[in-house]
């Protein structure tokens, strides 16, 4: 049985790497990790939820398909979401541009493991 937890803590070890949340796409938290815990997890996969909602609508509205992939830029880090079909989502945060290329690699890696411990494979 795949440990979520353990699963999670693999993005930590990508330098810079500060949070790796799995979140149910009804916002609710279903694992998470923080490098120092200075972020409130339950409320970052919430957010990220809303924030994965509203570019999916804007992907329909302009006839772009679905999200495979979410990145948002802010003034200290930035922020991934990547959906897992239907049900869930992982939301990463992390201090610069140079650890997208490694999440990216990390999220397909471990895809099927996730899905396979959720039962939704």
């Amino acid at each position: 049985m795949v440990d979520l937890k353990q699963t999670l803590g693999r993005f930590l070890t990508i330098p810079g790497v500060k949070l790796a949340v799995l979140v149910g796409r009804d916002g609710l938290l279903i694992e998470g990790l923080s490098r120092d815990g200075k972020e409130d997890i339950e409320a970052v996969g919430a957010y990220m939820t809303t924030g994965l909602n509203t570019a999916e609508a804007l992907g329909r509205e302009i006839s772009r398909g679905g999200v495979v992939g979410a990145l948002m830029e802010y003034e200290r880090g930035l922020v991934s979401i990547d959906p897992l079909g239907d049900y869930a989502l992982v939301v990463t945060l992390f201090d610069n541009a140079a650890s997208i290329a490694n999440v990216r690699r990390m999220v397909k890696a471990i895809r099927n493991e996730i899905l396979e411990a959720l039962d939704i494979a």
